[in-house]
């Protein structure tokens, strides 16, 4: 379904995006960085921090259209009204409301890093009355739990860890400091689990967009995963290597999964898988 944005001029997708992001949503400007964005057609709204340009058209087409290679729950994903759902980088919470709202499951917990996004996200969950059954976490996951240093390289919605650690001995030596907008703390999912006595089950999942950190945050919740076998849809298109290095290491927790790949990525420089899902459970259990 991206083939057109693929052959044709990026500016004749960008047009046609604005086209249709007015006929789909009402934005208001709420401040010079800020604005609400309401789907009209399904009632949800969001809070964006940002240049609100064609782009959210993207955002938003990719979360309520099924045939995008970037919509989360397709099949092989099926969630139940007791699933729980671990949203690893939330951003704006259109995924989790959407999910709330159409009561697909029972609860989300959401991690945001940024502080901008996740204070709007919260903002959002209540505007959408699924506050009681949305939890937001400002904090990072990584492969292992402890401090870290982020950044956005001026978006909020694309805030990242730049480093774990001592910064002086971090392998990205060549950020400079100035560009790493703050000190946080970040989770692996085998710790935050465990700590809070949660238990997965296979109809839950594991949600990953973590802007880079992907495989780490799979990584770090691999005894869950070994385990519980929960439903993971992670994005693979941020690394070369990552649709590889993922379904491998999901195979080699759990024989049980079954994978689907999906999409290939137009906007990097090489093409890469979009998704990956992988899945145990069945609708029909």
């Amino acid at each position: 379904m991206q083939i057109c944005r693929v052959l044709l001029p990026s500016r004749f997708a960008y047009q046609k995006a604005g086209r249709e992001l007015r006929r789909l949503a009402k934005i208001t400007s709420l401040d010079d960085k800020t604005s609400r964005v309401e789907v009209l057609q399904h009632g949800i709204s969001f809070y964006w921090h940002g240049a609100a340009d064609n782009n959210l058209y993207f955002l938003i087409e990719q979360e309520f259209n099924p045939n995008n290679p970037h919509c989360y729950t397709t099949d092989p994903i099926f969630l139940t009204a007791t699933s729980l759902v671990i949203d690893v980088g939330a951003c704006e919470g259109l995924f989790a409301y959407r999910l709330l709202k159409q009561n697909a499951c029972r609860k989300v917990i959401c991690f945001e890093p940024g502080e901008v996004m996740s204070t709007l996200l919260w903002r959002g969950a209540v505007e959408n009355g699924v506050a009681s059954r949305l939890k937001v976490e400002p904090a990072a996951v990584a492969r292992t739990s402890g401090p870290v240093k982020l950044t956005s390289e001026g978006r909020p919605d694309a805030c990242r860890i730049e480093s774990c650690g001592d910064l002086e001995n971090s392998s990205s030596a060549e950020t400079e400091k100035s560009e790493l907008e703050s000190d946080a703390y970040a989770v692996c999912l085998d710790d935050y689990l465990s700590n809070r006595q949660i238990q997965l089950k296979p109809n839950d999942l594991i949600k990953v967009d973590a802007e880079g950190a992907d495989l780490e945050v799979i990584q770090g919740a691999a005894q869950t995963i070994a385990r519980d076998c929960p439903q993971i849809a992670v994005t693979t298109y941020h690394a070369d290597d990552h649709a590889e290095s993922i379904a491998g290491l999901l195979k080699k927790l759990n024989p049980n999964y079954r994978f689907r790949l999906k999409g290939f990525s137009h906007w990097t420089s090489h093409p890469r898988p979009v998704l990956l899902q992988a899945s145990s459970f069945s609708k029909n259990e």
